[in-house]
């Protein structure tokens, strides 16, 4: 200061200099304070939504939360769960009968938003239970359409269950999602089939029916989880399986 006073320079001047100078350095600081200061009110608020949310799952209302708009896209476990809690709604809701098409891809949309914005899994059957009902989810879908919706709806469904399958690849969701994705994108091979094509075709089919037949022969000897929901649709796989295996003629 008194270098500043010899050269002639007041103390007003000097200090109003300095709280210039430090807002333009503190300028980048405190909008970043306010860029985070945004994100933590924005998350505060999804936490609240998270929870209203629960409370109408626990009253049984599917409807309210698969109409509930969900503005957060930030990687987080509350963001996450406010679109895999609107998805389990809306695959419910598809299950059910209630405008099947409709809901079965706003839980395919949903719980694949879910499962992408979660910085990681604390629970493994949580990270499991999430990408099986992604599988389910695409699978009722895709079974819902025709044309150019249904293959690409079918090329999600056969990226999810090998997620599913490098998850657990012993596992009963696992092992036939992953089988009846590539039996439907084997399908239309099947109709113009020739002695050219026939064996890699044939080779896939076997591998695939060799993956099925060894887990049910598994099942028949010991209980394993969720076999139960699953034993129907592996009947009509080894069926399909091997009506497909004809067609192609695989010796």
């Amino acid at each position: 200061m008194r270098h500043l006073e010899r050269r002639g320079v007041p103390d007003r001047a000097r200090l109003a200099g300095s709280a210039v100078f430090h807002l333009y350095k503190r300028k980048r600081p405190i909008k970043a304070v306010a860029c985070l200061l945004s994100i933590l009110i924005c998350l505060g608020c999804s936490s609240l939504q998270v929870r209203q949310m629960e409370r109408r799952v626990a009253r049984g209302d599917d409807t309210w939360v698969a109409a509930q708009a969900i503005d957060c896209d930030t990687a987080s476990h509350t963001c996450s769960q406010l679109h895999l809690i609107k998805g389990y709604a809306c695959l419910r809701l598809a299950e059910s009968g209630n405008k099947p098409a409709v809901h079965y891809a706003c839980a395919a949309d949903e719980l694949a938003k879910g499962i992408a914005l979660r910085p990681s899994w604390e629970d493994r059957g949580e990270q499991f239970e999430a990408h099986e009902r992604r599988c389910d989810a695409l699978d009722g879908l895709q079974a819902l359409q025709t044309g150019t919706s249904a293959a690409k709806t079918l090329d999600r469904l056969l990226d999810a269950a090998q997620t599913l399958y490098q998850l657990a690849p012993a596992s009963v969701p696992a092992i036939y999602y992953l089988s009846i994705a590539r039996l439907r994108r084997l399908a239309p091979r099947l109709s113009t089939i020739n002695a050219a094509n026939r064996y890699p075709v044939c080779s896939r089919l076997k591998r695939t029916v060799n993956r099925v037949l060894s887990l049910m022969e598994t099942a028949r000897v010991e209980a394993l989880p969720e076999w139960n929901r699953f034993a129907e649709r592996y009947q009509r796989l080894s069926f399909d399986l091997g009506a497909a295996m004809h067609t192609a003629e695989c010796r």
